[in-house]
């Protein structure tokens, strides 16, 4: 029981708790995934659960989003003319078409006139039933449009982060012994200042009953702070006498379950914000004995060339021998 107790106030320490779960169970999938979403599912027992519809359209992909922007507007315009053409075509003056599939085209057309707002003239209602239903599609057709437009800006004047991480995290020589060591590099064009990291290791410890439990530490970095972002950072963990890789081999690790979690954050001088990214490194994704290759270079008018497809490649390189050993 004192252990465990110890082991607790040990977790809890300044830097060390993250916030995340401490069970030990195994087959677990990754905690953060790729693109720093949190890999989990929420039950909140409500039919839509937590789904929260201006959090989503802002957050979801482009893709997504105009998907959903042109298609609630065919489903909008599909419905209104179906509206109108229910009521009688006679109630809209100007329409054309001998066939009912050609009137409902036109009823179409003139729905998506009444949506916008355009209003060409070429039809227009005259019966009670077709002035109500107009007037109700240009009001829904103001709000939507003043909706789009709100999302469309929230989208645009939310800061992002694009931090590029290494495929793999790598245990390489460092000062005559070894070091953890993963690379980071920006995405965008924007300037980033001040960087700053935090790295957490987490692993599966077994207390004096035999029950396991994940536990977790902040990790010493040779360099947590830089003043300017403009090529790659290699962030290094030396292995020394205090850290909970020293002495192990990548047997060990694995058998560890070890999980790496990164928090990166600095400002932003085109959003004049701080932007934040998260990442985290499964067991599988270890290497042992490499070292980065650098992802740029210079051209032939002296200038640094950034080539954000090498970030991450590595030369293996040879072991200290009594690390190897795990010595």
């Amino acid at each position: 029981m004192a252990s465990r107790t110890r082991k607790f106030i040990d977790r809890m320490r300044a830097g060390e708790d993250i916030g995340l779960d401490r069970s030990g169970s195994k087959g677990r999938q990754r905690t953060i995934n790729a693109d720093g979403s949190y890999n989990m599912e929420r039950r909140t027992g409500r039919f839509l659960g937590n789904f929260n519809p201006y959090h989503w359209v802002i957050s979801t992909s482009w893709s997504r989003y105009w998907m959903v922007v042109f298609g609630f507007y065919g489903v909008m315009n599909v419905l209104f003319a179906s509206a109108y053409f229910l009521v009688g075509i006679e109630q809209l003056d100007g329409m054309r078409g001998n066939d009912a599939f050609t009137q409902w085209l036109y009823c179409f057309f003139f729905s998506a006139q009444s949506f916008t707002t355009v209003g060409y003239g070429g039809i227009h209602p005259v019966g009670e039933f077709a002035n109500f239903l107009a007037t109700l599609e240009a009001f829904i057709g103001l709000m939507t449009f003043a909706l789009a437009t709100g999302t469309l800006y929230g989208r645009f004047s939310k800061p992002i982060s694009r931090i590029k991480y290494s495929e793999n995290i790598l245990i390489a020589p460092y000062a005559g012994a070894t070091g953890m060591q993963f690379m980071i590099a920006n995405e965008l064009e924007t300037t980033l200042m001040d960087m700053e990291a935090r790295v957490n290791i987490s692993w599966v410890d077994v207390d004096d009953n035999g029950n396991a439990f994940r536990n977790f530490r902040q990790v010493s970095l040779q360099v947590d702070k830089i003043m300017m972002f403009p090529t790659n950072w290699v962030l290094n963990h030396p292995i020394d006498e205090e850290s909970v890789l020293y002495g192990k081999t990548l047997e060990e690790i694995k058998a560890m379950d070890v999980e790496i979690f990164v928090l990166v954050k600095g400002f932003d001088d085109v959003f004049s914000q701080t932007i934040y990214s998260r990442h985290s490194f499964m067991v599988d994704q270890f290497v042992w004995g490499a070292k980065f290759r650098k992802p740029f270079s210079i051209n032939e008018k002296g200038r640094v060339v950034m080539d954000l497809t090498k970030v991450g490649e590595y030369d293996t390189v040879p072991m200290p021998e009594m690390v190897s050993l795990g010595a």
